[in-house]
């Protein structure tokens, strides 16, 4: 229970670390799942008041009463799953569309480089406005994001983190001192700029909705029609949709960037995977091009896979708090053959970090380093799903699973393929190779700078159609 004095927090000792009298950091996956499932923990009050966008509404990520949650979560679960929301899988496939057209017309093959964390971040805010009310923001196709949506989303992450920090964010509390957007969009700037320009889609969108004879010929049945035909109308849906904006774009271009910067920065796995890439397409489990591989044909691409789970393992999305009180008479927990008692009414916080390197789940030899091989070779199916399931806590747990969750594999698999199937890529400044900091735990990066150039397969005949071109 005490801190290595020669290494780092996430070099400790013990999975369980004291950082304060009523504060423990954990990288047990076994803490961290019952402290998500068992009878009487509960998300810490104060650390989701202190996230709340706006003070006096509470949305799926930050609602700690669990029957409040658990009846959200219902209105909203369809949605994000696809079965209500029909029109998943082609609205991410004309996404991609898009990027890889963007790239290859405007930057493969060209002197200058490109930003590839930008593009991205307009991938992902594209997708998550097109499935989460049905207006995509088109900055692949305008290359620009002239309304601000990252800057103002990053503006106010900036804000909460200082807020959070410094405990100021109690003034937001305070009516004559709390924030208070405007009606008209162009009078804001930053986080609530974005939000009332996203109000006034979803404004239209629940006035389309109430002008329906009937709930099933709506003329867009996707995940708002969803939320809408189950109740999650007005201010609550207003809010969830803010939620959707930031955990939908942020989180999945941080996975991205992570994921990508690994793979560029080693020669093995690009290899394996384009040599993965290319059987896929010669042997007719990927679509050739100008098609686009599809997630259930990705899913069966078993480095692919393990590229994604390793990049998620050692570049963790997500890093915030997400704080858990434990039970008020305390709670013995067996983690890796020793008893812990954890005092009751103290709070539990993970390190995905330093979980992800956990040397119970992944041995003490490489538990630093993206070696995506990992996941082939192992032959221990137990384990196997000990560490698939330990990377997967990343996503939340139990009740608290994040609904995004497919979503963003989705995404990851995809594009992730599309990218190396078409294109090669150079870091430009392997020193420097982004800018990066944190926001509320998540990752806000840029200037990831790189060239890129089409790929010519082996199979690619001198002179032949260019199918990035040809994508329609």
């Amino acid at each position: 229970m005490t801190l290595n004095s020669e290494g780092s927090e996430n070099e400790c000792v013990s999975e369980v670390v004291v950082v304060s009298p009523s504060m423990v950091i954990t990288s047990s996956p076994e803490l961290w799942m019952r402290s998500n499932t068992y009878p009487g923990y509960k998300k810490s009050s104060w650390f989701y008041k202190a996230v709340r966008y706006d003070y006096r509404e509470d949305t799926l990520f930050t609602q700690t009463n669990t029957e409040k949650h658990d009846l959200r979560r219902k209105q909203m679960i369809r949605g994000y799953s696809g079965i209500e929301n029909l029109t998943l899988d082609n609205d991410i496939e004309v996404c991609v569309v898009k990027l890889l057209k963007l790239i290859n017309t405007k930057y493969a093959g060209q002197r200058k480089a490109m930003d590839l964390a930008e593009k991205t971040h307009f991938f992902t805010m594209d997708v998550i406005s097109t499935i989460g009310f049905g207006k995509c923001y088109n900055l692949l196709t305008r290359d620009a994001d002239p309304e601000g949506y990252i800057e103002s989303l990053h503006a106010g992450l900036a804000v909460s983190h200082r807020q959070v920090a410094f405990g100021t964010w109690r003034l937001n509390w305070i009516p004559f001192l709390g924030p208070k957007p405007k009606r008209d969009p162009d009078s804001n700037t930053g986080f609530y700029k974005m939000s009332m320009l996203n109000f006034a889609m979803v404004e239209a969108r629940e006035k389309e909705f109430h002008e329906q004879d009937s709930l099933e010929t709506a003329p867009r049945q996707d995940m708002l029609t969803s939320f809408m035909k189950r109740g999650l109308l007005g201010a609550d849906l207003k809010t969830e949709n803010t939620l959707q904006i930031v955990a939908g774009s942020d989180t999945t271009s941080g996975a991205f960037n992570g994921v990508l910067l690994y793979v560029l920065t080693n020669p093995v796995c690009y290899k394996k995977l384009q040599a993965e890439i290319d059987d896929a397409v010669a042997s007719g489990n990927a679509p050739q091009a100008p098609g686009v591989i599809t997630y259930t044909q990705a899913r069966d691409l078993q480095y692919l896979q393990a590229v994604i789970m390793e990049g998620l393992r050692m570049f963790p999305p997500v890093n915030n708090q997400n704080c858990r009180d434990v039970p008020p008479e305390g709670d013995t927990v067996s983690i890796g053959g020793e008893e812990v008692f954890l005092p009751g009414g103290s709070m539990v916080i993970p390190s995905y970090v330093a979980m992800h390197r956990n040397k119970r789940v992944y041995g003490d030899v490489d538990v630093d380093v993206f070696r995506p091989e990992r996941w082939t070779e192992e032959t221990d199916e137990a384990k196997l799903a000990a560490m698939r399931h330990e990377v997967n806590l990343g996503f939340g747990h139990g009740r608290w699973l994040c609904l995004g969750k497919q979503i963003a594999l989705h995404e990851l698999s995809v594009v992730t393929f599309e990218l190396f199937r078409h294109f090669d890529w150079s870091i430009v400044n392997p020193e420097k190779p982004w800018k990066h900091t944190l926001l509320m735990g998540l990752h806000a990066v840029s200037d990831m700078w790189v060239h890129v150039e089409e790929r010519k397969k082996p199979e690619q005949s001198q002179g032949a159609d260019n199918p990035v071109t040809d994508l329609a």
